[in-house]
């Protein structure tokens, strides 16, 4: 079943998040534009606000509750404005099917595609290893965005369409691989992809000065905690499609901190990797243990070639700990960096696939 409480994601390009009654007057338009009325075939003649708020409070709700339907909006990621809506439907054994439109106001910005992408994650997350697609041969922007998804080019049929019309369709579909590594289980620790449930725990940790003082960011207030998990919550692996990975570490249920690392270079295997700990669970050696179980992972899982870390130079705790996980310091770039209204010092750690042959412990 899809599993709303995944939601929303966030990727540059778009939100994917339930839809609220604030965004039926932006459907209702959207779905009066002619591209819309001749190609999303929606299953309802005339969609007025109030008709759409009455969904979103009934139909819309209840498909979510019982995991088979997601009518979803789409959103601009830099102000949550509605977008488009994208619908999840169709569920069978590890299956789903989607369908989606664009309001007027936001073509031409690689919505759709960045929408899909999320639609992707969410599909996975929530345990289907195949997407299908529909769509009329002659929409010619809909066949573009599947197929640079990576979705395949199936068979044409004749059939009936939500808005009760015969139609020739275009058949599409995307196999996906089953997220299968996750939780990974070291010797004190779990470490588990992202859960909208992380995000006070995780507030909690980066909205300190301490722990912000040598990130690249200020600490975190509440809605930055909400925003970045939901960035976060499609870093699956680094073969998903942003070829990230990111994890939250757990002891003994609590969170104590989270590690990413994502391809820099993809063609040549080349990875970086970063890590934050709460302060009241360090000194007991949880974030070496954790860095250096995600590094084997990189390369024994995902035939990565080389991993760097880079730090602000005075962040010695953070020096010692990729030093402990395995990683040699190759720099010392001096000045490099203007961070928070002054130049910094940077330290760049290495590993290579070389330094952690298979079977060492």
């Amino acid at each position: 079943m899809l599993d709303a409480s995944l939601l929303p994601l966030r990727n540059k390009g778009a939100v994917l998040r339930a839809m609220r009654p604030a965004d039926a007057g932006a459907y209702a338009a959207g779905t009066a534009d002619p591209a819309v009325r001749q190609y999303a075939h929606l299953p309802e003649p005339e969609y007025t606000e109030a008709s759409v708020k009455a969904s979103i409070e009934g139909t819309i709700r209840e498909g979510m509750e019982r995991g088979d339907l997601a009518v979803l909006a789409v959103a601009d990621p830099a102000d949550d404005a509605f977008a488009g809506s994208l619908v999840l439907f169709g569920v069978e054994e590890g299956s789903v099917e989607v369908g989606f439109w664009v309001h007027p106001d936001h073509r031409g910005k690689g919505v759709a595609a960045a929408a899909l992408d999320l639609a992707v994650e969410f599909v996975r997350r929530s345990g289907f290893t195949r997407l299908a697609a529909r769509t009329v041969p002659e929409n010619e922007a809909s066949r573009r965005v599947l197929e640079r998804s990576g979705f395949g080019r199936g068979e044409e049929t004749r059939g009936v369409a939500p808005s009760g019309q015969e139609v020739v369709a275009q058949h599409y579909a995307l196999d996906l691989e089953p997220i299968t590594l996750f939780p990974l289980e070291t010797e004190r620790l779990r470490l588990r992809l992202y859960q909208q449930a992380d995000v006070h725990a995780l507030w909690r940790t980066y909205s300190r000065p301490d722990v912000a003082r040598y990130l690249l960011e200020e600490p975190w207030s509440e809605e930055d905690a909400a925003r970045r998990i939901s960035e976060r919550m499609v870093r699956t692996g680094l073969d998903s499609r942003n070829a990230a990975l990111a994890l939250i570490i757990e002891h003994e249920g609590a969170v104590v901190g989270d590690v990413a690392i994502w391809l820099t270079d993809v063609e040549r295997r080349v990875a970086e990797i970063g890590w934050v700990m709460d302060p009241a669970h360090s000194g007991r050696g949880f974030a070496t243990e954790a860095v250096r179980a995600v590094l084997r992972l990189a390369f024994e899982q995902y035939r990565v070639h080389r991993v760097v870390a880079q730090m602000d130079a005075r962040n010695e705790a953070s020096a010692r700990l990729a030093q402990r996980a395995g990683m040699q310091r190759e720099a010392h770039l001096r000045q490099d960096w203007w961070s928070k209204g002054e130049w910094t010092d940077t330290f760049v750690y290495g590993a290579l696939a070389t330094d952690f042959p298979a079977g060492n412990p």
